[in-house]
């Protein structure tokens, strides 16, 4: 039984950890935000400014065309700056133990939850290029848990990786299924985690 967008514990499962993704991921949606601001005031002063008719055909077009620098400007702010403000949001890592899961618009039906009983590894994948160099010194990286024949989970953007990576082997070791090598020859599926946008 799960509700919609949150895990549904099982009886005798524990929370080991719950967490979003990185705020990090905020800092493109507040840059676009900005810019945003910045750029539709300069857009209407501008209108205002070199163009202000006072006939009746042309007073009608320049409201025509504030209102769609104004429409641009909304679209803008929903689609680069709400949405992905709202989809790290719900986005939340759970670890219990028993399960790992990814819940949040980026898992499909809203929670994704594979058994820690067939892990085979887990890792952390630091990001690379241009981002890495800017970034460098955050505490964030992508983990990947391979689940076998399950596929694999990737909880992009995660916080504290490293320690993540030890809570999920930690917790994968009881089973005995947990291999430090990371080498699986069984074909697996992969399912994206963490905020889009």
């Amino acid at each position: 039984m799960r509700s919609k967008n949150r895990l549904v514990l099982r009886p005798g499962e524990e929370t080991i950890v719950s967490t979003r993704a990185h705020p990090i991921r905020l800092v493109g949606p507040a840059a676009i935000a900005w810019c945003t601001v910045l750029l539709y005031s300069a857009l209407q002063r501008l209108l205002d400014l070199t163009w202000r008719p006072y006939e009746a055909p042309w007073t009608t077009l320049h409201s025509l065309v504030g209102w769609m620098i104004t429409l641009a400007a909304l679209w803008v702010a929903y689609r680069y700056v709400l949405l992905p403000a709202w989809r790290w949001l719900r986005t939340v890592f759970v670890l219990t133990n028993q399960r790992l899961a990814l819940t949040g618009p980026p898992a499909k039906d809203n929670v994704v939850a594979l058994p820690l009983d067939a892990l085979r590894s887990a890792r952390v994948v630091a990001p690379a290029g241009l981002l890495a160099m800017l970034t460098r010194g955050v505490d964030r990286g992508t983990v990947m848990a391979d689940f076998g024949a399950l596929g694999g989970l990737k909880l992009a953007s995660c916080p504290q990786p490293e320690a993540m990576v030890d809570l999920v082997q930690q917790s994968g070791r009881p089973a005995g299924n947990y291999s430090r090598s990371g080498m699986t020859t069984s074909p697996s599926r992969s399912f994206q985690g963490g905020p889009r946008g």
